[in-house]
């Protein structure tokens, strides 16, 4: 009966308000779930227990190629891969990012039912060096709305402004913490939803709680840019965690950086002089100078003195 009771909510919200816009279809996570919100905490936490650890190191990882304008559900669970991450062991996904596409964006939706992924997302450059990561902290609740259920929802975007440069983003690594898998996340209570929807006051009811696990589904998108070689404000270049995305790198140095690398953000900073974009001159100068180039915005203070 709890179920039947939650779906007709869920259909009823869906009616009264409409189709949602973004990609995830589900019309009630609470009475429609993927087999991995179904297992029990305690039967999920045991299983990663058991499982055994893939690889000694992240090079061995299996990573999937990702197309570009990819859309699919990535499931972690005992047919994922386990690995003991220094945030301590996790079944994970591992991904090699589309290398000759435009920039794009990632959207990341961890499904909620009775239990939820509280996700982590870390990011790598062609040598396989850590350039992101987000916690569970970055991703957001958004409840179910139209035809999306309740879910954890991040959005990162990847730069590709030059295809070759070895500094790129070019692997996504996905798996959780043991921190943020012992958490819980309070859902909004469809009945309450229903009542949004109808511009009626919310009845006083208690909202469900999902309580995290080490198992789940993330619904994964990847949107290209529309226009080759275009920016957004909200990319986070290199090695610049830390205000941006709310969390810290290790405590270890950047690796020097590439001649090639250097010599990509100099020819990138003449020209936007040359075009007399002196915003994008500044933006260029400050993500080299993140990513270890000390003399980045010296180069550009000289540029601009001579011009």
């Amino acid at each position: 009966m709890k179920t039947l009771r939650y779906s007709l909510l869920g259909l009823a919200v869906l009616l009264a308000a409409g189709c949602g816009n973004e990609p995830l279809r589900r019309v009630d996570a609470l009475a429609q779930t993927p087999a991995p919100l179904d297992m029990p905490i305690h039967s999920a936490r045991q299983a990663l227990a058991s499982a055994p650890i893939c690889c000694d190191a992240i090079d061995a990882f299996p990573f999937q190629p990702l197309p570009a304008n990819f859309s699919g559900n990535v499931t972690l669970d005992s047919s994922a891969p386990a690995y003991d991450f220094k945030t301590g062991k996790s079944f994970f996904r591992a991904f090699a990012l589309p290398r000759d596409s435009k920039s794009f964006e990632i959207r990341l939706y961890s499904q909620a039912g009775d239990t939820v992924l509280a996700p982590s997302v870390m990011l790598l450059d062609s040598r396989l060096r850590m350039t992101r990561l987000l916690d569970a902290d970055d991703f957001t609740y958004v409840p179910a709305e139209g035809m999306k259920g309740d879910s954890l929802d991040a959005r990162l975007r990847v730069d590709r402004l030059y295809l070759d440069n070895p500094g790129n983003e070019q692997y996504l690594v996905i798996f959780a913490s043991e921190r943020d898998s012992n958490g819980q996340t309070t859902l909004q209570h469809p009945a309450k939803a229903y009542a949004k929807a109808l511009g009626n006051e919310p009845p006083s009811i208690p909202d469900p709680v999902a309580q995290h696990s080490p198992v789940g589904v993330i619904k994964m998108v990847l949107i290209e840019d529309r226009v080759a070689g275009q920016e957004a404000n909200t990319y986070v270049p290199a090695y610049s965690i830390g205000g941006e995305m709310g969390n810290q790198l290790p405590s270890t140095p950047a690796p020097a950086v590439l001649p090639e690398t250097q010599a990509y953000y100099r020819q990138g900073i003449d020209a936007a002089l040359a075009s007399k974009d002196l915003e994008r001159a500044l933006r260029l100068a400050d993500e080299a100078a993140r990513i270890g180039d000390s003399e980045a915005r010296a180069y550009l203070l000289e540029r601009i003195q001579i011009k």
